[in-house]
């Protein structure tokens, strides 16, 4: 096989893995917004306080419990010079030792009372919560490890399905409060354990009579210096939380709690990527062109960091207006700082994948340290003069900082190109972004309105080239096709369309838009033109949502897509009117009610194409056994 033959395969990979962990953590992403609203109504808040303390605590717990074996159970499951078995095994082994000296020490502690105040009688559901999520962590990292990747993204699906079930059943039917919430959660793992065991057939992995003392020792000195290593990044994302509600009080707590959401959608379009490439960087390790491999997808990871940041710091004012309520408006003012911050995390994600791959751990806890001292240390020197832009300015000095060390002390291992002149002239007009929103003045005054699409469209063009040249060699040849015929230069006049249409827009209220995608829609409905109506309808949801909320837009959103269905006759429309159908019962009857619908319709279909789903799923999963069986 050629070298540009394998160099090819090695990217298509890394693009066919992605998409598949992004179809398997969507739908977490997704119920994660759903159950918001559940949690809120049926817990109270000394409830949601003890939730969020012992959730905290098994985080914290989990990785000293499992000695963060996971990370070496990937990394040597996927190396070819170690045996899967005997890895596999030995992340049993080291899990059930875990889990046994918990056993001890947890009834201890709650019979001596020293944690009564934090555990609040949850001390054995805390227990079999942390043992759950070990095990589906260990097993779920293991089946990756088999580059079982479509198995392990139908394992995401299930999950989600099945917690949310859970919720329904145990807080909404049985009204079980916290313990509901703790039990929907320990169930999920569970049957999401024997689902991964039995799927996979993962019992012929295990060899319990000899273990190999040697491969453990490996592992253990792998995996050990990652345990203050993860609770160091812990104390980093926490301690913005406990520290504000210190100096500051619980209210600007939830005003910082909000400030996060939006960055967190960076954060979710890496994971999606971070995951495929862990696996990626494992496997060409070894390899003749690993620094260009790198170069490679470190610039395109680059780009599309760069693009999605940019997008979100365009729409943040407008997306906050309409996702969060009127308490949490001034989140604004700091979302941008922890968009911009966002960049250097998933950055140094990236750079610490080196360490991983390399097996230099000591170095990822030593910069790890260099991080957490800086934030809390910036926090306690910020908070008290400055308010909530201390954690936000903490977290995004403390990211760069650790970016830079990383950035210097990686490439000894890994001598690869960074691209600094891309990253200088990118960070700076992200940068300056992120003052066009911060500033009052310019807020007051609406500039920002028109500056900040034009500074989007020379971060997309900048970066644009880089990454279709990439994702167009693994797109469909139709797909790309139409990219291509559409062209850069209709992609910019369409930009430039649609913020002239948003300026216009905010002057007149939001008439305009109502008013265009009106006429887009009865053109299209003349025509009889399916894309040209999907494109009117879409434009009609988007400013009906802004205008009037999340409920009227759903109402004539739904009644639009009724009209085309009339027209058209496509059942593809009809799972959309269902959904919109959804949206206005969460909108007026509140989220439990379309959690209700939601998990009716999902009976339902299961109802109906319980054959075929077990069918294909049993399919999917014995060709890719067959697959990797003959390699």
């Amino acid at each position: 096989m050629s070298e540009a033959v394998v160099k090819k395969s090695s990217y298509k990979k890394l693009f066919s893995n992605t998409v598949i962990f992004a179809v398997g953590s969507f739908s977490s992403k997704v119920l994660i917004l759903l159950l918001v609203k559940v949690y809120t109504t049926y817990l109270s808040r000394e409830e949601l306080g003890i939730n969020d303390v012992i959730t905290q605590i098994a985080n914290w717990l989990q990785p000293i419990v499992t000695m963060t074996i996971s990370e070496a159970v990937i990394r040597f499951g996927l190396d070819k010079a170690f045996d899967k078995k005997k890895v596999f095994t030995l992340g049993n082994i080291v899990c059930l030792c875990g889990f046994a000296m918990l056993g001890i020490i947890l009834p201890i502690v709650t019979v001596t009372g020293i944690a009564d105040k934090y555990l609040n009688g949850y001390s054995l559901l805390l227990y079999v919560y942390v043992v759950m999520s070990g095990l589906k962590l260990v097993y779920s990292t293991f089946v990756r490890a088999l580059e079982k990747v479509k198995l392990f993204a139908v394992n995401g699906i299930l999950t989600t399905l099945l917690t949310l079930v859970g919720t329904v059943m145990f807080m909404i039917g049985f009204r079980m409060g916290n313990t509901g919430y703790l039990l929907s959660i320990i169930v999920s793992d569970g049957l999401s354990v024997v689902f991964l065991t039995f799927s996979a057939r993962l019992w012929r992995y295990l060899d319990f009579h000899k273990p190999d003392r040697e491969v453990l020792s490996v592992m253990l000195r792998y995996s050990l210096p990652l345990i203050p290593a993860q609770i160091l990044w812990l104390v980093i994302n926490s301690s913005d939380s406990f520290m504000t509600t210190s100096y500051l009080g619980p209210a600007a707590n939830g005003v910082m709690s909000a400030s996060y959401k939006i960055p967190n959608l960076v954060a979710t379009v890496y994971f999606m990527f971070g995951q495929a490439w862990n696996m990626s960087a494992i496997m060409e390790d070894d390899s003749d062109d690993r620094n260009e491999f790198y170069s490679n997808v470190f610039e395109l990871n680059q780009c599309l960091l760069y693009i999605v940041s940019a997008g979100c710091l365009m729409i943040v004012r407008p997306l906050t207006k309409i996702w969060f309520g009127p308490e949490f408006q001034d989140s604004a003012f700091y979302s941008p700082l922890l968009i911009f911050s966002s960049v250097f995390s998933c950055f140094v994600t990236f750079l610490g994948s080196i360490y991983l791959t390399s097996r230099k751990t000591l170095r990822s806890l030593a910069t790890s340290l260099v991080a957490g001292v800086t934030n809390i240390g910036l926090n306690i020197l910020l908070l008290p003069r400055i308010g909530l832009y201390g954690p936000a300015i903490s977290t995004l000095a403390s990211y760069s900082l650790v970016f830079i060390i990383r950035a210097y002390d990686s490439r000894k291992i890994v001598p690869f190109d960074l691209k600094i002149h891309k990253i200088v002239t990118n960070i700076a007009l992200l940068g300056l972004m992120v003052v066009f929103n911060v500033d009052d003045v310019l807020r007051g005054i609406r500039l920002s309105w028109l500056l900040q699409p034009l500074l989007f469209l020379v971060v997309f063009l900048l970066n644009y080239n880089t990454l279709w040249k990439t994702v167009s060699r693994m797109l469909p040849k139709k797909v790309s096709s139409i990219i291509e015929r559409l062209g850069i230069y209709r992609c910019i006049a369409l930009a430039i369309f649609a913020a002239a249409l948003t300026a216009l827009s905010t002057v007149t209220g939001g008439w305009l838009f109502f008013i265009i995608s009106g006429a887009i829609v009865a053109a299209a409905l003349t025509v009889k033109n399916r894309f040209l109506a999907y494109s009117g309808v879409a434009l009609m949801f988007a400013a009906s949502a802004v205008e009037r909320g999340m409920g009227s837009a759903s109402i004539v959103t739904a009644a639009l897509m009724l009209l085309i269905f009339a027209v058209f006759r496509r059942p593809a429309h009809i799972p959309v009117i269902v959904i919109l159908g959804d949206l206005c019962l969460g909108a007026y009857y509140g989220m439990w009610a379309a959690v209700f619908a939601v998990c009716v319709e999902i009976l339902i279909l299961i109802g109906i194409f319980a054959k075929p789903i077990f069918k294909s799923m049993k399919i999917l999963i014995f060709t890719e056994d067959k697959t990797h069986d003959r390699a």
